[in-house]
């Protein structure tokens, strides 16, 4: 048997092994350092990505920095005029907070993108390697 494909070993890092293609190609992988290594490495990022919550993201920095860095960077008849403290839909501060909450619905989502695009470019990686006989 050659190589394992990368987008078998990606499904088997996601767990989708099934049927005797799956049980072959972990067999080869047991056997070869290359394809053990990779699926290693694609076994990492999926228990990363899956492991993480919502608090592990970044969080949009406050209302005044953006403030602050409107006011170093752009002329001053681009700049954005300064939020009040208070309005009739709550604070500065209250705003913000209510857009992270919304933002960090979506952290799965994200989460999971971010596994994949690092699947990919492992995946491009590996695939450089074995056509270079590495």
């Amino acid at each position: 048997m050659g190589h394992v494909h990368p987008s078998h070993l990606v499904e088997l890092a996601l767990g989708h092994a099934s049927g005797e293609a799956d049980v072959g190609a972990l067999r080869h992988a047991a056997s070869c350092p290359r394809c053990r290594e990779e699926l290693l490495r694609l076994t990492r990022v999926v228990t990363a990505a899956r492991g993480a919550e919502a608090s592990d993201l970044p969080v949009p920095p406050p209302e005044r920095v953006w403030q602050r860095i409107a006011l170093e960077v752009l002329p001053e008849t681009d700049r954005v005029p300064r939020l009040r403290e208070s309005s009739a839909h709550g604070s500065a501060d209250e705003r913000v907070h209510g857009s992270q909450r919304r933002w960090t619905d979506h952290a799965g989502e994200g989460l999971l993108g971010l596994a994949l695009a690092i699947a990919v470019l492992l995946l491009r990686r590996w695939r450089i390697r074995a056509g270079s006989g590495n």
